[in-house]
């Protein structure tokens, strides 16, 4: 999928990150792992372009990449404040169920992108954080 609308595109090997005003979507090659090296360099890049802005992070998981559990160690609860997985399978549903549980914040499982992004547009800014709507 193409966010042609995205503000700004992040590129690698192992796949792609679009970047809009208040959320940034990723989205792996196929049968990636998301190592702590990836997601390093992921998070470094979000921090780096959205400053100490707070975000929703969208993990499109459309080519079936999956996550070792200990990179939510890495993860930043007070700039991502709420993570959305996108799946169709049940192995993507419970892979998230268990990824759920390592994050301190809002988290949501979706089948379609595009529900991903309104729950995420679904919070709301004032000029210090950003919180549910």
């Amino acid at each position: 999928m193409n966010f042609k609308n995205s503000q700004y595109r992040f590129n690698y090997t192992f796949g792609s990150m679009f970047c809009f005003g208040t959320y940034v979507i990723g989205q792996l090659n196929l049968d990636i792992v998301v190592t702590n090296d990836i997601a390093m360099r992921m998070l470094t890049d979000i921090n780096d372009y959205y400053k100490k802005k707070k975000i929703i992070f969208i993990s499109n998981r459309e080519f079936g990449h999956s996550v070792d559990p200990k990179v939510y160690q890495l993860v930043n609860s007070k700039t991502i404040i709420g993570i959305a997985i996108v799946g169709k399978s049940q192995e993507q549903k419970v892979q998230a169920t268990t990824e759920q549980s390592l994050y301190n914040g809002p988290f949501g499982y979706f089948n379609h992108i595009d529900s991903a992004i309104e729950w995420a547009k679904s919070f709301t800014i004032d000029s210090h954080t950003l919180s549910a709507g």
